[in-house]
């Protein structure tokens, strides 16, 4: 039982938390029918993820076993046979479903398109390079969307851009963590899609990506419909967090070279914990105060 809760990793589980910025953005915050639907979408997304890691483990068990880090997962490590993740991703996946069912055929259609994507990628999509981490970043955009699916909130295309940048740059921050993991083994093999990146490049579009994202959350945040829709004009404080966070993470991934684990990163480190509770604080407080 426990190399199977290792296998569907209740700690990736945070990552569903983008499932609620819907709710945050769109003013549903004190609506108490809002968060309990946005809990049934947030749930249903735990166990779709959960599906498609074991689809993922059972796919890339042999390359796993070559790496120092991935080797100890229940089925590189044979703590678990194929058949066991198989059918542990099969319920997950079934449960899944049923929860989005509670919620509307819309929620059923984006857990759908979200394994059809997941599937895609685990056979094909992971080995080619940038497209590999444009559907990475898809996949966190349908897990906003649930947000809005679920809570009946109709989501901006600026959350949605966002959500797709920061979901890049995460991405990205992996991949160069993967390359420096690579180069220090000696190895020349690995995922084919690794092979099409170099810490140069990495290193160029994350600052890219950076950028990109603090500016266009700066425009978010004064422009007159935000202002508008929110009745205040305070929006831009929360900038400053937003760029505590982005050089947080920059450090940890270019100095520190821990970005091979953005949940374990988000569960271990304090500054970036602080980072990003002060932005939710102030903008709950701007927005709801």
């Amino acid at each position: 039982m426990k190399a199977i809760i290792r296998l569907i990793r209740p700690y990736q589980w945070i990552k569903n938390s983008f499932v609620f910025l819907a709710m945050i953005f769109g003013g549903g915050l004190l609506d108490p029918e809002c968060w309990i639907r946005t809990i049934i979408g947030a749930i249903a997304f735990c166990f779709c993820s959960s599906a498609v890691y074991c689809l993922n483990d059972i796919l890339d068990r042999e390359y796993d076993r070559l790496d120092p880090e991935k080797k100890s997962r229940p089925l590189a490590s044979g703590a678990v046979t194929v058949t066991q993740a198989a059918v542990t991703g099969a319920v997950m996946a079934t449960v899944s479903l049923g929860m989005a069912w509670l919620l509307s055929c819309e929620a059923v259609m984006v857990v759908l398109a979200y394994l059809a994507l997941n599937i895609v990628y685990s056979l094909w999509i992971k080995h080619i390079t940038m497209i590999d981490v444009i559907s990475v970043a898809l996949c966190f955009v349908l897990r906003v969307v649930m947000g809005g699916v679920a809570g009946g909130i109709p989501l901006s295309q600026w959350i949605i851009i966002m959500v797709f940048l920061l979901s890049m740059f995460l991405a990205l921050a992996k991949r160069r963590h993967e390359i420096v993991l690579v180069e220090s083994c000696g190895k020349a093999e690995g995922r084919s899609s690794v092979a099409g990146y170099n810490l140069r490049f990495i290193d160029l579009t994350l600052c890219i990506l950076a950028s990109v994202m603090l500016v266009g959350y700066i425009i978010y945040s004064v422009l007159p419909s935000t202002v508008a829709r929110f009745g205040t004009e305070n929006l831009y404080i929360t900038s400053l967090f937003v760029l505590c966070g982005i050089l947080r993470y920059l450090q940890l991934t270019v100095v520190m070279e821990r970005s091979g684990n953005p949940s374990r990163t988000i569960y271990h480190d304090r500054p970036l914990q602080l980072a990003v509770t002060l932005w939710l604080v102030s903008f709950i407080l701007i927005i709801y105060g």
